[in-house]
């Protein structure tokens, strides 16, 4: 099913149905679909193929075990060797930065918008639904054929995504811990309120750092957290808005640790500077102007703005631009209404 600027994937099953299912629809394409991404990746962020090559695959390993078997059963369903699509998921490590997002709230409803930033652009036209055996369905945004996502909501009314931080607390090599992206599939399935994501970042470690906003549209509450791969911090603040970019605010930081680039900084300055100032009277219309922003979306050629949300999920509105880059200046936000 195709619409203006995305389209539609769905499945449903166990596991296994699931990654088989979805294989099964990109059957031909799948590969063609990696080797298109990771060449844009490569030109963005210059892969080490020799290095991801030889982890990959160990990697892949240490996802627990539900997720092996969709990943599995992606490859066997698609025709594309598992090793492949390992490089695939395992590509996400060598991006740096991007990604500026904020929650704030309006008239007793909370509003989230986020925008995405990666390499390749035109590749993150997809809406990926899943509805898993004794899971709670969820909606993804982001590339044809993945089973994760940075960005997505629930059934529930739950909204969750997160952007990429800098960590101290890397895993040791034996560790399982999870990639940010499985973690907010997880959280999705598994959660109906803030409560139950708390309890999930205290079960899980990541191997890397993330800057997670979580809106319920159940109850209009919000929270931001800083996690670092062991650890999280919850950002409070007293003002209607909260902002983040890649970098820690509220997260004391080890002496002479990397804390972001300016870039980051600059970004959720000019973010916070945007919502203090703006008297909305259109939340879509005036939200929206805030990641077109020149001064927070992001244009770097081979990377960028690939795709943007504004949601509010007490409303039931959730938004998607993607058919345009830089996406939050040059895409149709288009409404999603699937679960």
């Amino acid at each position: 099913m195709a619409l203006k600027g995305y389209q539609i994937q769905k499945v449903k099953g166990n596991g296994c149905e699931i990654g088989l299912h979805l294989g099964c629809q990109l059957k031909g394409r799948l590969r063609a679909i990696i080797d298109h991404f990771l060449k844009a990746v490569d030109r963005a962020y210059h892969l080490d193929f020799d290095r991801m090559k030889q982890e990959a695959s160990a990697w892949l390993e240490k996802l627990p075990e539900e997720y092996l078997v969709e990943v599995e059963s992606l490859a066997y369903g698609s025709g594309v060797k598992l090793e492949r699509i390992a490089q695939w998921l395992y590509s996400e490590r060598y991006i740096a930065g991007g990604c500026t997002g904020f929650i704030i709230c309006l008239e007793d409803a909370a509003w989230v918008g986020r925008n995405y930033d990666h390499a390749g652009p035109g590749l993150w036209r997809s809406v990926t639904i899943i509805e898993k055996e004794a899971r709670i369905p969820v909606v993804l945004f982001g590339q044809e054929g993945a089973l994760f996502s940075l960005t997505g909501y629930n059934s529930r009314k739950l909204w969750v995504h997160c952007n990429r931080l800098p960590a101290w607390d890397m895993p040791d090599p034996d560790e399982k811990a999870i990639p940010s992206f499985v973690f907010v599939r997880m959280a999705l399935e598994s959660c109906s309120h803030i409560g139950e994501i708390e309890k999930l970042l205290q079960a899980f470690p990541r191997d890397s750092g993330m800057c997670l906003f979580v809106v319920d549209g159940k109850s209009n509450t919000y929270a931001v957290y800083e996690c670092t791969c062991k650890g999280y911090v919850k950002r409070q603040g007293g003002k209607p808005y909260i902002a983040g970019a890649n970098h820690y605010v509220a997260t004391p930081v080890p002496a002479g640790f990397f804390n972001g680039d300016p870039s980051s900084v600059n970004r959720l300055n000019r973010m916070e500077s945007l919502l203090a100032a703006m008297k909305i009277k259109n939340p879509c219309r005036d939200l929206i102007r805030v990641l077109a922003d020149p001064e927070v979306e992001q244009n770097l050629g081979d990377s960028g703005t690939v795709y943007a949300n504004l949601a509010c999920p007490a409303k039931g509105l959730y938004y998607f631009a993607c058919n345009g880059f830089p996406a939050a200046s040059r895409a149709a936000f288009e409404e999603v209404a699937l679960i």
